[in-house]
């Protein structure tokens, strides 16, 4: 056991309707989880992450200054699959945790906060919680903004966004447009409709308000 007295995040996600979902389409979901938990790791080998049954997902952040990004790239990864697969997911920041080499079995506030906030989500597919409770309500109706615009989201717009996600937003869009083999004014007509411009200018005033935590 670990214990930590730095402010981690805890993303904490399930699949809507998963029991609907085929064998093939299962594979598919499990397989871009493990991927999308890849790429959380190539940001900081010590982020840790769990997979229940397939269709709950757990990941602990260290840096917390990514923590929204990733936990975009959860929501965008999974529904980039196509119109059967959505999910839920809920992250928190709190300091001082007990970190075990399994994730289901480590504790602290931020995986309280990540839990319960998940267990509470009803109509919402996004949320966000913090020991911090200004931190919190300063984000609180943005989040509900920006759960309204992923939710609408086509999965193609959503495959879009993950390169830009996967890149800390520094893909230009010409490059963007080579990754995914489509025309320049195909990525930045895309890249628009999808809400991104919001989305860069959203997690950007997060990492702004998250650094000064680290600095505490």
């Amino acid at each position: 056991m670990k214990q930590t007295v730095k402010p981690i995040a805890v993303i904490s996600g399930d699949v809507v309707g998963s029991t609907k979902l085929t064998s093939d389409e299962f594979e598919q979901l499990l397989q871009r989880v493990k991927d999308i938990q890849a790429w959380i790791t190539k940001g900081n080998h010590s982020n840790l992450h769990s997979i229940e049954r397939g269709d709950e997902f757990q990941t602990v952040v260290h840096d917390i200054n990514n923590a929204l990004r990733y936990a975009i790239l959860y929501r965008v990864g999974i529904k980039a699959l196509g119109k059967a697969f959505e999910s839920r997911i809920s992250f928190a920041i709190a300091s001082n945790a007990d970190l075990r080499a399994s994730v289901s079995e480590s504790m602290g506030e931020a995986f309280v906060l990540s839990g319960r906030g998940l267990k509470a989500l009803k109509n919402d597919r996004f949320i966000f919680h913090s020991e911090h409770l200004e931190l919190t309500e300063r984000f609180a109706l943005l989040f509900k903004y920006l759960d309204k615009q992923l939710t609408e989201l086509t999965s193609r717009q959503c495959a879009v966004l993950i390169p830009m996600l996967r890149n800390h937003e520094v893909l230009s869009v010409s490059d963007l447009a080579d990754k995914l083999g489509i025309a320049t004014a195909t990525a930045s007509k895309s890249l628009k409709a999808s809400g991104w411009p919001l989305i860069s200018e959203l997690n950007s005033l997060f990492i702004n308000q998250v650094t000064r935590l680290e600095d505490v």
